[in-house]
């Protein structure tokens, strides 16, 4: 049941105070590493991709081609930041909205403009394709952090300039994929049959956890942010069932993917 009081929620309270001064001054006399900001900023590169599997380490294709320039460091998270190619950044995320959105606040900072997301997700219908990439045109908003940057509203869009340059990519690889709606939840564990059911009928074809949170904070930074999926397990039917796939070989080509996107913007 949905209470009708659910309108006067504080999630809902959206305000447009600016927080760059507030930023900066947290930056500079707080417990970050200011140094490491301006050093990084010099650097002039101004894409980067968020890595969200587990086990980066285990590309070694990728990895050896990575330098180290600076972690992002929250309360009870270390996430490293590389460089890959001397051209982008690669940021290992952690898991959730929240914490990707803070570590975009960091990003953005040192001046990059745009992101492109490889990540994991839920497909909510057993007989989808799992082999089948997906591009998500837009994602519903199940989640918290998004309402801290962007007006209530049902979904968000990403980028389309992002979309359409892996969608490019994705063809000329010969790949299957699909431009589709994601469904955005803080919640794994409350992905319940009726909640499926709803966001099914909105024409969510997958669940994941930080589409939606990424592309309100970006919107509202005027930064561009696109996300490509891939279907790690089914969760829609009348069991949970777990995809089996080579996953360095998976990721590897996904990486590429995203890398050679970002060359076209």
């Amino acid at each position: 049941m949905i209470l009708d009081s659910a309108k006067d929620a504080p999630i809902l309270e959206f305000d447009t105070d600016d927080s760059s001064v507030s930023k900066k001054d947290f930056f500079s006399n707080g417990k970050k590493e200011f140094w490491r900001f301006e050093r990084t900023q010099k650097l002039g590169i101004t894409k980067c991709i968020l890595f969200f599997p587990r086990s980066f380490y285990n590309l070694p294709e990728i990895v050896k081609d990575c330098k180290l320039i600076y972690e992002f460091k929250s309360a009870s998270t270390i996430s490293p930041i590389f460089v890959y190619k001397d051209s982008v950044y690669v940021a290992l995320c952690p898991l959730g909205g929240p914490a990707v959105a803070n570590l975009i606040e960091e990003l953005s900072f040192v001046g990059v403009k745009t992101f492109v997301a490889m990540g994991t997700c839920g497909c909510l219908d057993a007989r989808f394709d799992n082999k089948m990439l997906i591009i998500p045109s837009s994602a519903i908003r199940d989640e918290g952090i998004s309402y801290h940057y962007l007006p209530a509203s049902r979904d968000v869009q990403t980028s389309d300039v992002v979309n359409r340059a892996v969608e490019k990519i994705l063809t000329m690889r010969k790949l299957p994929y699909v431009f589709a709606k994601v469904w955005t939840t803080d919640a794994i564990y409350r992905e319940t049959p009726s909640r499926i059911a709803r966001r099914k009928a909105e024409g969510a074809v997958a669940v994941e956890m930080e589409c939606a949170s990424v592309a309100a904070v970006c919107k509202s930074k005027k930064l561009n942010f696109g996300e490509l999926l891939y279907v790690s397990d089914t969760v829609g039917g009348n069991d949970w069932t777990w995809r089996r796939y080579d996953k360095i070989a998976l990721r590897t080509e996904i990486f590429k993917i995203c890398f050679e996107a970002l060359q076209l913007i």
